[in-house]
């Protein structure tokens, strides 16, 4: 009987020893940007013909449209043209930190790869590595951020069908240099010692809180003297000026000098003593509140000074940024800031507050 021709593309079961072996085509990216069907070869091992079958399906199945599985461009290639193409859509002084991030850590270590090499296990073995080296985790995890972006950009372009860097364990942040703040007397005692155009643009920067950037591109047109009202248009980095970096990414955020000076009234008639217990007393209870979610806080909280925001990041693959929009649903101001979930009680917040935050967390990831 004449033995049934096998359909072209259909991938074989191979019998190697005691165990199974499977050959299938797909479609490959070469270096020069064409794709073609390339062959592929994985020995499977000791285990029964069915489950080598079912295997070898699984590949026909991802293999079968016109994806591209398997990228060979390399990494430099992919990451000069994100350079060029998606980097000047950043402010100035994220240009200038990606650049210098892409140059000195990632070129030299995945330029040459394929995409198809860049993979999770490698991107974890590059992290473990700069531990080694000694980096702190803020640099290793603003390392892995610029790396993200690149293979985020990659998956856009058709080389690889998903982010490699997703799902990398990092080090966890710690506080280095605990923040800190002027007191009252110490913020009189520096006015009192300087001249009076640097007595005006730091004072301004106490009672406002802007950035440097924001501060340094202010103008007389953007205070409304009538109004006491002050509009940010603008900030600037190393000469160049950008719209300023707000939540929402407004054009111009709008500051009143006269709610400052009451602010500044309130604070002083408080205490700082006060509401530095009060924070604490909201944070733990948000903490405890928030007890097996997957959120971690990474706020140094045993700190002899904390900051008055709280940080949380994601474990077990929890969305922040739908946890983020969820929330906004539920009328719970909250924020991302560097991919991490931030909570910023303020003097008028009360514990019934932190438990409405820790009931609308838990109704939206369902505990």
């Amino acid at each position: 009987m004449a033995r049934t021709k096998r359909q072209y593309g259909s991938g074989c079961l191979l019998k190697r020893g005691k165990g199974w072996a499977i050959r299938w085509r797909e479609i490959e990216r070469a270096p020069d940007g064409t794709t073609r069907r390339a062959l592929r070869y994985e020995r499977l091992g000791e285990i029964s013909r069915k489950q080598a079958a079912e295997k070898l399906a699984q590949k026909l199945a991802m293999a079968g449209g016109q994806t591209v599985m398997r990228s060979r461009v390399t990494f430099r290639t992919v990451a000069n043209d994100w350079q060029a193409h998606v980097v000047p859509m950043y402010k100035h002084s994220t240009q200038k930190n990606h650049r210098h991030i892409l140059a000195k850590h990632l070129l030299p270590r995945f330029g040459d790869r394929a995409m198809c090499e860049v993979t999770r296990q490698a991107i974890q073995e590059y992290v473990t590595h700069l531990m080694q080296r000694g980096y702190a985790p803020k640099t290793i995890d603003h390392i892995h951020d610029v790396l993200s972006a690149i293979l985020r950009t990659a998956v856009k372009w058709g080389h690889l069908q998903e982010n490699p860097a997703r799902g990398v364990d990092l080090p966890r942040l710690r506080c280095v240099r605990p923040k800190w703040a002027l007191t009252p007397a110490q913020a009189e005692a520096l006015l009192n010692a300087l001249p009076p155009l640097a007595k005006t643009m730091v004072g301004l920067a106490v009672l406002s809180g802007l950035r440097r950037g924001e501060l340094f591109a202010l103008r007389w047109q953007d205070l409304a003297d009538a109004d006491q009202c002050l509009t940010v248009r603008e900030a600037v980095y190393e000469g160049v000026f950008s719209t300023p970096k707000t939540d929402a990414g407004e054009v111009a955020s709008y500051f009143n000098l006269s709610a400052f000076r009451a602010g500044l009234d309130l604070l002083l008639e408080v205490g700082v003593p006060a509401v530095e217990a009060l924070h604490r007393s909201l944070h733990d209870r948000a903490i405890s509140g928030l007890a097996g979610l997957p959120l971690r806080p990474v706020t140094t909280v045993g700190a002899p000074r904390r900051s008055p925001m709280l940080m949380f990041e994601a474990i077990d693959g929890l969305d922040l940024a739908r946890l983020e929009a969820d929330l906004a649903a539920r009328h719970v101001s909250v924020s991302l800031r560097m991919g991490r979930l931030r909570l910023s009680p303020g003097i008028w917040n009360d514990d019934s507050d932190m438990d409405a935050f820790v009931d609308a967390v838990r109704g939206s990831v369902g505990c």
